[in-house]
């Protein structure tokens, strides 16, 4: 397992789990981390970055060391943020409980807390052992666009108040740069003109159909 700029020690640390595909990493990410690190007694967040989600196609994913490398890219050298690749050598497909039991075992000096946004509560029965996740880890919830729908509740799951609701997502960033979109100023520092240079989103080129009609209509315009 990779866990950038991490040595591991005995002291006890409180550290937040933020799993995700990160395709690709974006301002809300940092956002949203930076915010549960400072709000929410955390003393690190580690970028769970997923070889594949169950619950996503493979094709809509950049390959996965490229999308570490952007993230890494993106937190430089900030203490409070790690990237970890525990998942990429686990059985696949990777559940998110078998993920964190496996990382309590690894680093038993410290305690895990898994953050999600509200969307991805409103589906958390969807999730593989779903119950002994939440009973066996506690869970931060940040606000998401379109999330917050569902009524369900446990003890071990709190919903991150005052936290900004952040309205960039990365299947807004890769449909816009497919369309030929400068997103630049969405993401951080150097990520744009790296995805730009690996020619990572190409621009959709739509083919004009031409039909009688048309053709008609430019040669009379351009007769006038």
């Amino acid at each position: 397992m990779q866990l950038k700029n991490n040595a591991r020690t005995n002291t006890f640390m409180k550290i937040g789990i933020f799993s995700g595909s990160f395709n690709p990493v974006h301002i809300g990410h940092l956002a949203i981390a930076n915010y549960v690190s400072e709000f929410a007694d955390l003393d690190e967040i580690w970028f769970l970055i997923t070889p594949k989600n169950p619950l996503k196609t493979v094709s809509e994913l950049l390959d996965h060391e490229f999308r570490l490398e952007l993230l890494e890219k993106s937190i430089g050298n900030y203490p409070k943020f790690k990237t970890c690749t525990i998942e990429w050598e686990m059985p696949k497909p990777t559940y998110t409980t078998n993920t964190l039991q496996k990382l309590r075992m690894m680093f038993p000096e410290n305690s895990f807390t898994l953050i999600i946004g509200s969307d991805n509560w409103d589906s958390i029965h969807r999730w593989k052992d779903f119950q002994v996740l939440l009973k066996n880890f506690n869970t931060l919830i940040y606000p998401r666009p379109g999330g917050g729908k569902s009524c369900f509740n446990h003890p071990n799951a709190q919903h991150i108040k005052g936290a900004p609701k952040i309205e960039v997502s990365s299947s807004f960033i890769r449909k816009s740069m497919s369309e030929g979109k400068d997103m630049r100023f969405f993401m951080p520092i150097g990520v744009y003109e790296t995805l730009i240079e690996k020619n990572a989103f190409p621009v959709e080129i739509k083919e004009e159909i031409i039909t009688p009609e048309t053709t008609y209509e430019t040669v009379v315009n351009y007769e006038i």
